[in-house]
């Protein structure tokens, strides 16, 4: 596996708290233009250049891509970012609820991804590829790192032991409560030592940003295309990662809400469940807890649906395969707007505000996926349902941004 430090374009110090943002697609447009119009110094003004505009987003495609680039260069001139003088490897660092999770922010080599030693679980969408290869062809810059799941390494928790020991470059805490901290690996022999590591490990898997894997080695054959990408170390051969060990990121589930039955009564909805499932009334907040178990939520009732008939079919796919689909007439979940999803963080207690503001009819409740079946769907080849995890940590926009055109 071949992983390579790069000079970062990074928030000075005393700006990082308010530079780096969560993923844009996190917020609710009211969140954001209270972002925006609260921290002139947000990564989010460079994702949305075109808050002037009434609508969010008003400017489209090529254009609002030249916006983003011309908004960025103007941080770099304002030093809101400046440029790292020489090559590095970062540790990050996000303590949520008491857990740290400590990872490698790097970049990894787009053959390793398109020779599948950097494996997928996950079906991507051509159109969304090609809207952010575009993206990422025209600002010239990619600012969320892929989160990438490795074997533990114990001569890597050495070298950050070592790191982590001294001051970190930055440390702070969001109004989310999760702290965030960033140590340079700026020494030439841990550097190597760092490379030599993943020479041994002879594969990764992503755990989240399937999209922007896969965009990035199509902006790797565009470049090569329009002969822009001439040397094995350009940059689009590469791509931004942050990699943590598979025991140290936690996978929880993604839960399911339904805005009708389908017109079904409740009544009818729950005896055509008893052809696949055991259903028994359960206590408030039931959360399943093991597979093939799954609450249900209907007119401010817990169930447990319990399946008849053992299967190696994941629990996303059962629930599609035996009640969104035949029952609901839910058989597009990336299109249908009568499903939405829920991360498992939220809990039980998201599922039954959703329903009880009367904004679902019924929520559903699944057990989390282990990372081992992760692992293997990704080894075999295979794909899981959409939204068929919810992975954290969940890392920030703009704390480390890798530049995809070359500079001195």
């Amino acid at each position: 596996m071949k992983v390579r430090p790069f000079k970062a374009s990074r928030p000075a110090r005393d700006k990082a708290h308010l530079v780096a943002s969560r993923s844009y697609v996190l917020y609710t447009k009211k969140d954001l233009r209270e972002k925006l119009n609260g921290n002139p110094y947000s990564f989010l003004h460079i994702i949305h250049p075109d808050l002037g505009a009434k609508k969010l987003h008003k400017t489209e495609g090529v254009s609002r891509f030249h916006l983003v680039r011309k908004k960025y260069e103007e941080f770099v001139d304002q030093d809101i970012l400046h440029r790292d003088a020489k090559p590095m490897f970062y540790i990050y660092r996000q303590i949520k609820n008491g857990h740290p999770f400590t990872g490698l922010i790097c970049t990894v080599s787009v053959d390793d991804y398109e020779n599948g030693k950097i494996r997928i679980h996950e079906d991507t969408l051509s159109k969304r590829e090609a809207i952010f290869t575009e993206y990422l062809s025209t600002t010239g810059i990619n600012a969320e790192p892929v989160l990438l799941i490795s074997e533990k390494s114990e001569e890597l928790e050495g070298i950050f032991a070592k790191y982590i020991e001294y001051r970190p470059e930055y440390d702070f805490t969001s109004t989310s409560k999760v702290r965030h901290q960033l140590w340079n690996i700026n020494v030439a022999d841990d550097i190597t030592q760092i490379e030599k590591i993943f020479e041994k490990i002879p594969v990764l898997y992503i755990a989240d940003g399937h999209h922007r894997s896969s965009s990035s080695a199509a902006l790797r054959k565009l470049s090569v295309r329009n002969g822009t990408n001439t040397t094995k170390d350009h940059p689009s051969n590469y791509f931004l990662a942050c990699i943590l060990d598979e025991s140290n990121v936690r996978v929880y589930e993604f839960n399911r809400l339904v805005k009708d039955l389908n017109k079904l009564t409740a009544e009818a909805f729950l005896e055509k469940l008893t052809f696949s499932f055991y259903v028994n009334e359960a206590p408030s907040f039931f959360r399943p807890g093991k597979k093939g178990e799954f609450s249900l939520y209907l007119e401010k009732h817990w169930y447990c649906l319990t399946l008849k008939h053992s299967s190696p079919l994941l629990d996303s796919q059962l629930l599609s395969d035996l009640v969104l689909s035949p029952l609901l007439g839910i058989h597009d979940l990336r299109n249908d707007k009568r499903v939405a999803f829920l991360e498992g963080p939220k809990g039980m207690e998201g599922l039954k505000h959703s329903v009880d503001t009367k904004k679902f009819a019924a929520a559903f409740g699944l057990f989390p996926v282990a990372v081992s079946e992760i692992k293997s769907i990704a080894d075999r080849s295979e794909s899981m349902p959409p939204k068929s995890t919810w992975v954290e940590p969940k890392l920030r926009s703009g704390l480390v941004v890798y530049e995809l055109n070359e500079y001195p």
